[in-house]
């Protein structure tokens, strides 16, 4: 089988020792989201639906936009065509963007536009604005040297849309083709839309629309990808979706990692949307912990040291990862929450 499960490696020995969520827990966990704005909660371990809490509106059937959570996607699709040769993570993204080449941007690669530490301006509207929004994004200036701050916005992604489109022209829009041709299909992941700029193209950092039964099929895949540690960037293997970078060790490639931002000169997680409360997803729990996240505090954890897989649709409201985490894994609130 094409796509990722090619590519994918189960992790036998978390799936041996992975203890069994106790029921109580989880209906703790529920009744905190709930009460901090949840619509839907889905929770699986070791492939099996353990837990299942909605809202009357909503079921595991229900579409929703996952909002950024749609950079997960598209930040695997990056991995699986670097697998594939058609990209290289290291490689300058002026090598097809070639209006980079005359000035500082020439030096941005691949792997910077995915781990939002490309230096350009997170500044959205600009973006949102236009017609066209990847060729927008090619326009979009610098505020900082490539790989020097990590600035959390829409330009990365969509530069990097612009850059499948001119890679893969002829191929219809490259970015929703390639994502469901090498994610989706081979997972059995249905889409139930992906919103669209003015010109037709997919929203490469922000567009995706599905269920929570679907986005747990995906946090499924990511589950089973071979995580093997030690491993440096632009090195071999997915292991670099879970990477941090020097300017955000928090951050990877289109996931947000349970890493402690370490450097006072670095922005503050809980200053980011969207982004986790505090520093930190969860204090002292798992140290495998990933997750996606869209605006609006939509959430899919993974955690593959408990073959754990929770997604959580809400409506926006005050909500701690680090609290509702601690409920699920402990039965107890966390000490440190920073509700936001």
């Amino acid at each position: 089988m094409k796509g990722l499960l090619l590519f994918g490696l189960l992790s036998l020995t978390s799936a041996l020792h992975a203890a069994s969520l106790d029921p109580a827990n989880c209906a703790k966990a529920a009744a905190y989201s709930k009460s901090h704005g949840g619509q839907a909660l889905r929770i699986e371990q070791g492939g099996h639906v353990v837990f299942e809490d909605y809202v009357p509106g909503y079921t595991a059937e229900t579409p929703r936009k996952i909002y950024s959570g749609t950079k997960s996607f598209v930040a695997v699709t990056a991995l699986i065509l670097a697998e594939k040769g058609v990209i290289r993570l290291d490689e300058p993204a002026s090598d097809i963007l070639t209006e980079w080449k005359a000035d500082a941007r020439r030096s941005i690669t691949i792997d910077q536009l995915l781990s939002q530490t490309s230096g350009l301006d997170p500044n959205d509207e600009p973006i949102y604005a236009a017609h066209d929004q990847l060729a927008k994004a090619v326009q979009i200036p610098l505020i900082s040297a490539p790989g020097t701050k990590f600035h959390y916005g829409a330009a990365g992604y969509q530069a990097f849309g612009e850059i499948l489109h001119r890679k893969l022209g002829g191929f219809g829009d490259a970015t929703e083709k390639s994502v469901k041709h090498l994610v989706l299909d081979p997972n059995h992941i249905k889409l139930a839309g992906w919103v669209k700029d003015d010109a037709g193209n997919v929203l490469v950092h922000a567009g995706m629309i599905m269920s929570a039964e679907e986005w747990a099929k995906f946090g499924d895949a990511v589950l089973r990808l071979d995580r093997s540690p030690n491993r440096s960037r632009n090195g071999p293997g997915f292991e670099q979706l879970f990477v941090g970078h020097a300017a955000n060790p928090a951050y990877g490639l289109g996931f947000w990692l349970n890493e402690l931002q370490h450097s006072p000169h670095q922005q503050k997680l809980s200053d980011l949307l969207p982004a986790s409360d505090g520093d930190q997803l969860y204090p002292g729990g798992p140290r495998d912990l990933v997750c996606s996240m869209g605006t609006g505090k939509q959430r899919l954890y993974v955690i593959p040291s408990q073959q754990l897989v929770v997604v959580r649709f809400a409506s926006n409201a005050p909500f701690s990862d680090g609290d509702f985490l601690s409920r699920l894994l402990t039965g107890k609130p966390h000490p440190d929450k920073h509700t936001h």
